[in-house]
């Protein structure tokens, strides 16, 4: 009888446990490793900026599985356990402690750690969010009466803004840009969010350009701009994350923002693997390769990544989602809404509307949804028909979407 094939995850996020889960659904009997850094089993990060910090879960609330799944599927759980080198000729990651682990078959789901401010502002107490343990600490600090400054606008930056002014925070959000968001989302998107939160009270300063940090005499931070000082209780940077490519890199394995795969999660080892939010890997849809943050990534991906290490299943083929949640307001993004897009609105800027990037012949190419999700499954179907139709009907209300969808199927 042949040894069981080995098959090794390396990183504990959604993207691991996702694909180890599919791995044992369809291998039996190979024997799986699961290795993480953290010392908490797979868990959830979406709620980490959002009910985590607001509703008082535990932690244990946040867990993808229970450990007993990890015990009854057969699945080696190494936490706390930091992934430090690969051997690509002798088959073998390396541990911190020295322990050393063979692999058939690896993948690398090492996920995207928190980017941080450049120096001079090393050493200043800065919190940020990626972890569990960031999160508990933020959450710690937040009180009513707080005054906070959140250097960043982004979906990670409001999330929180969103989260401390429901607790009572004073919030200040000190933003590069002219505008909130301005990667993901056109103006229009913008200007909603920002007139969503000054309603809570949520200040802000745009162009801003973070000049100094220094500990007043009162014990509180004093946070400078080139036009203005914030006094605070607690500073948070949300600026973005980079991906987690040193172990792919140090194994001389193509790195480009992201470990670099096909759209089967292949690297340029025939037996190793990347999956999530650190891969820049091909899209078939968009015909390039894309890095996207996302759990829809880390979930879909790494399903098809896990067969295709078995050699089966079909290349990774979605369009970018994207979501956010802030108070009571949703926003989902379909696609890349890039700037040569032309935006078509479909309901009331102020209140809940639809937002369709039609290209230069005509196409839908993406679409986002304010406080509209309900629109998001046609949406889904127009974007992947790259559908034309009439721009005058596309920004009717009156015209239904499954109507629309049914003209650009006949069309």
């Amino acid at each position: 009888m042949s040894d069981p094939l080995r098959l090794v995850i390396v990183g504990t996020g959604p993207a691991g446990m996702r694909a180890a889960e599919v791995l044992r659904q369809k291998a039996p009997q190979a024997a799986i490793t699961l290795i993480g850094d953290e010392p908490y089993p797979p868990y959830d990060r979406p709620p980490l900026s959002k009910a985590f910090l607001t509703d008082g879960l535990a932690a244990s609330q946040l867990l993808l599985k229970p450990q007993s799944f990890y015990d009854e599927q057969r699945i080696d759980l190494k936490l706390g356990a930091a992934a430090v080198a690969i051997d690509r000729a002798a088959k073998l990651v390396t541990l911190a402690d020295g322990e050393r682990i063979p692999y058939d078959k690896l993948l690398l789901a090492t996920g995207c750690r928190a980017r941080h401010l450049p120096h001079p502002f090393d050493g200043v107490p800065i919190h940020y969010l990626r972890s569990l343990a960031d999160a508990e600490a933020i959450r710690a600090a937040l009180r009513p009466g707080v005054e906070l400054v959140l250097i960043g606008g982004g979906f990670i930056g409001l999330e929180i803004a969103a989260s401390a002014a429901k607790l009572g925070a004073r919030v200040t959000v000190l933003e590069m840009a002219p505008r909130l968001m301005s990667r993901a989302v056109p103006p229009v998107v913008s200007d909603f969010v920002r007139a969503l939160h000054a309603g809570h009270g949520v200040e802000f300063e745009f162009d801003a350009r973070l000049a100094g940090v220094a500990r007043g005499a009162d014990g509180r931070l004093l946070v400078e701009t080139g036009r203005q000082s914030y006094p605070c209780d607690l500073l948070i940077a949300g600026i973005g994350a980079l991906p987690n490519t040193a172990l792919a890199a140090s194994a001389g394995l193509a790195v480009e923002d992201g470990i670099r795969t096909d759209a089967s999660g292949r690297t340029g080892d025939p037996d190793i693997f990347a999956a999530g939010d650190a891969t820049r890997h091909d899209n078939p849809i968009l015909g390039r390769a894309i890095r996207v943050e996302s759990w829809q990534v880390a979930l879909n991906q790494a399903a098809a990544v896990a067969a295709a290490m078995l050699g089966a299943g079909e290349p990774y083929a979605e369009l970018p989602w994207l979501w956010t949640d802030q108070y009571d307001c949703n926003v989902q993004a379909l696609g890349l809404f890039e700037p040569g897009l032309e935006p078509i609105l479909r309901g009331d800027a102020s209140t809940a509307f639809t937002l369709l990037g039609l290209d230069r012949e005509g196409r839908i190419e993406a679409a986002i949804t304010v406080n509209t999700g309900r629109d998001m499954a046609v949406l889904r179907r127009l974007v992947a028909l790259r559908a034309k139709l009439p721009p005058e009907r596309l920004a009717d209300p009156a015209q239904k979407l499954a109507d629309l969808l049914k003209a650009a199927r006949s069309a």
